[in-house]
């Protein structure tokens, strides 16, 4: 089916449309277009930033997404090289439109990944089809997505006719479908809510100073002037003053109660007063939901100096390594021709997320060396140094290490073969 019948069947008002022109926002569509079933939660993707383990799990994940290097790769005979000359290549790790760099792309890319579920890019392309930009596109601005007739349709604010699939680079998170990802809030928001409510009871009770409820006693009857009914009532004038008193923002609020008037407070109940506990707990959900270790949002209960580099360990396989696969395979679906994609891939160096402290990273790299597995000059360029002399291309043998071959010619040497 051409493009031109796709659009002519989607703006024609008398034609019958395919049955598979429904929308692909399915039960979570509420969440996704504002429907009004998603205002009965006060959560949203915004709010939930108030909690600082959202925040800072956010902000970990998205950073270390965007401090990845994509690059082109070109398969070659032994294996694969750098392909530096390819469009895409400068685009993925420089520039991907004019208005960002490399690094706020990725990092706009995994916050929005991270908080609803998807996110949305524009491949700009000029008259020859050739890509020129990357340009992101908020999911608030996404107003449906459709499969008609087996052409994915992504229908965005500020566009007048829908964008086809491959148009688009769209990442999803956890999804049902497959053709739209669900973000963490939705399927969170209960625990994340109750989370809110334990900060702002935090912040109302330091406010108040630990005043809370409570009663004013007095052994006298407080009744009004039957005769002036407009009058307020002696309970009133009190209530009114202490609330008054009570409500000033002032460090020195001072109450004075006369005439054997006492002020009683309703006490705390013992499940309130473990509310504050709830915190520590509730950063290890949020960690849990977005299957980050605590420590990487500074919950350090779990952690020594033992374990915290095998925990940095599990970040990169078990948190990072889904995601840099997930843009790796969209970017090599959506940024190639058919021709291209024999010959050309895109992979995410993972090496940035592992370069442990000096001493760890100077001895696995010299282990690396001495058993051949890396030259001297691979080493030196993953230090971001420059090559030395040729001799460094050169892959070093332990002299003790000897293969079948080797070990046949030396015995052939001394006449034992």
């Amino acid at each position: 089916m051409s493009l031109n019948q796709a659009f002519s069947m989607m703006f024609s008002s008398g034609e019958q449309r395919s049955a598979e022109n429904v929308s692909l926002f399915n039960d979570f569509s509420s969440f996704f277009i504002g429907d009004s079933k998603a205002k009965t939660s006060s959560l949203n993707y915004k709010s939930s930033l108030k909690l600082s383990a959202v925040f800072n799990a956010v902000e970990q994940i998205s950073n270390d997404i965007a401090k990845i290097p994509f690059f082109v790769y070109k398969v070659v005979e032994n294996g694969s090289e750098r392909y530096k000359a390819h469009p895409v290549d400068w685009l993925l790790s420089t520039e991907p439109n004019p208005f960002m760099t490399s690094f706020i792309w990725k990092k706009v890319t995994g916050i929005s990944l991270l908080l609803r579920g998807n996110s949305l890019s524009k491949i700009e392309t000029n008259y020859k089809g050739d890509i020129t930009e990357l340009t992101f596109i908020d999911w608030d601005d996404v107003i449906d997505i459709k499969k008609v007739d087996g052409e994915l349709l992504y229908y965005v604010r500020g566009y007048n006719k829908p964008l086809l699939s491959s148009e688009v680079l769209h990442f999803k998170n956890f999804t049902h479908n497959g053709f739209v990802g669900v973000g963490v809030i939705t399927y969170a928001a209960q625990q994340m809510n109750l989370a809110i409510e334990v900060q702002q009871f935090s912040i109302t009770n330091f406010e108040n100073k630990g005043v809370r409820n409570g009663v004013i006693e007095t052994d006298k009857t407080l009744n009004g002037n039957p005769d002036k009914p407009n009058e307020a009532t002696p309970k009133q004038k009190i209530k009114s003053a202490w609330s008054s008193a009570m409500a000033e923002k002032s460090p020195d609020r001072i109450v004075v109660l006369d005439d054997g008037l006492k002020f009683k407070a309703i006490n705390i109940t013992p499940q309130e007063a473990q509310i504050i506990e709830m915190s520590r707990f509730t950063v290890e959900d949020i960690a849990r939901w977005f299957n980050i270790a605590p420590h990487k949002i500074k919950s350090l209960q779990q952690s020594t100096n033992n374990n915290i580099e095998q925990q940095s360990l599990d970040h990169v396989s078990d948190t990072m390594q889904p995601y840099v696969t997930n843009l790796e395979q969209e970017f090599s679906k959506k940024l190639f021709s058919d021709v291209e994609r024999k010959s050309f891939f895109i992979k995410g160096n993972m090496n940035v997320l592992l370069r442990a402290d000096m001493k760890t990273r100077s001895e696995s790299l010299s282990r690396q060396v001495l058993t051949g597995i890396i030259t001297r000059n691979e080493a030196r360029r993953f230090e971001d140094y420059n090559p030395g002399p040729i001799m460094l291309d050169e892959y070093l043998t332990p002299v003790n290490t000897f293969t079948e071959s080797q070990i046949k010619d030396n015995l052939k040497d001394k006449g034992n073969g």
